[in-house]
């Protein structure tokens, strides 16, 4: 992804580049036509088509980008890999015309400008950088050879140095692109982490208060929006201080872990939350839900944890964990503080009740 999304910025500013050299090579024969006068007539043709050939698939390419309605496409930069291979070609065969009609003034300093602007825009993918700058650099070893009155020691030294800077600021720019890749997967799975932490309970591994509140505010704008229902369940462990007295503060811990499971196991799909809302105290955020599917999961989870049967000797309620569990739903015009408050005024009427029971709340 992050190699799509690179060549497609990059591959961008080199085709502007490929545009500009183009028109200045056409403007330059077209105000000096002879500087091509030496070799035959054909090579000049040849030149301008490919050119005008460069100039045509550039622009085209740049216009389909600005205009795709996904940036982040695949078929985009295998557009544009197709397309820098295709540019390579023309390049060659303009070199190819220059050299075939003793033009080798612009021979080395073009070859360079538009290899070293190859190696700025696409250091970051080797195949293609490499399926640009070979065939460019082929033809115009190959021209020196069979156009000798080209060829001069300076010739010679300065392409071997081309190269040897090539291949040096590639592997440089390289490790640079490798060293800022791998920078930026440690910082987003950090910044990962933090949010996973800042919106988890380190314990349970439910929401934590600040999440769920985050959620609540969602759904109730959603809920006023569309009318759609919205229901509450607040649950508190029954007597956890006298728990935490009789077995310690560990096996509390252990005891609110397996409380959260058979909590999460009444849940229907992933669209209910469950969260931590207090010490033993949870609350579940339960969308599309009226008050009698509310109370039908609330009396779920009663005989999940019933079945589960963790000790509780010292609760005068039962010898197991049980839960006091309060019901509220979403009418007209309630806020997010409004139901929380009637869901925790339920909970009270089911604790006052008896516990281990869940309530509906009552006005």
């Amino acid at each position: 992804m992050v190699r799509q999304h690179a060549i497609n910025v990059s591959g961008t500013w080199f085709l502007w580049v490929n545009i500009l050299f183009s028109a200045f090579i056409l403007g330059r024969n077209y105000f000096s036509p002879g500087n091509l006068a030496a070799g035959p007539h054909y090579p000049r043709y040849l030149l301008e088509v490919s050119l005008v050939l460069v100039l045509a698939l550039s622009s085209s390419v740049i216009f389909i980008l600005r205009m795709a309605p996904e940036q982040q496409a695949p078929w985009l930069s295998k557009l544009m890999r197709g397309t820098i291979v295709c540019l390579s070609g023309l390049w060659a065969l303009c070199f190819y015309v220059f050299i075939a009609s003793g033009d080798v003034r612009i021979v080395f300093p073009f070859s360079a400008l538009l290899i070293f602007t190859a190696l700025i825009s696409l250091y970051f993918d080797g195949r293609v950088l490499l399926s640009f700058t070979l065939p460019v650099w082929g033809v115009i070893l190959i021209c020196n050879f069979v156009y000798p009155t080209t060829l001069t020691a300076l010739n010679a030294i300065l392409y071997c140095l081309m190269a040897a800077l090539f291949e040096s600021g590639r592997r440089i720019l390289r490790s640079w692109f490798v060293l800022a890749v791998r920078r930026e997967q440690e910082n987003a799975d950090l910044i990962n982490q933090l949010k996973l932490l800042a919106n988890r309970d380190p314990l349970t591994g439910v929401a934590n208060r600040r999440a769920f509140q985050l959620l609540l505010d969602k759904e109730i704008q959603r809920q006023h929006q569309t009318h759609a229902e919205l229901s509450l369940i607040m649950l508190d462990v029954d007597h956890f201080k006298k728990y935490n007295d009789r077995y310690g503060h560990q096996a509390g811990d252990e005891c609110l872990i397996k409380v959260v499971h058979s909590i999460e196991n009444a849940t229907r799909n992933s669209q209910d939350v469950v969260a931590r809302f207090g010490g033993e105290e949870f609350i579940m955020l339960l969308p599309d839900t009226s008050q009698q599917q509310a109370a039908m999961i609330a009396e779920r989870i009663k005989m999940s944890l019933q079945a589960m049967a963790l000790e509780h000797k010292s609760s005068p309620v039962a010898p197991f964990v049980t839960l006091s569990q309060g019901i509220a739903s979403c009418g007209a015009g309630t806020s997010a503080v409004q139901l929380i408050a009637e869901a925790d005024a339920a909970l009270y009427q089911a604790k006052a009740a008896g516990r281990n029971r869940w309530q509906r709340y009552q006005a």
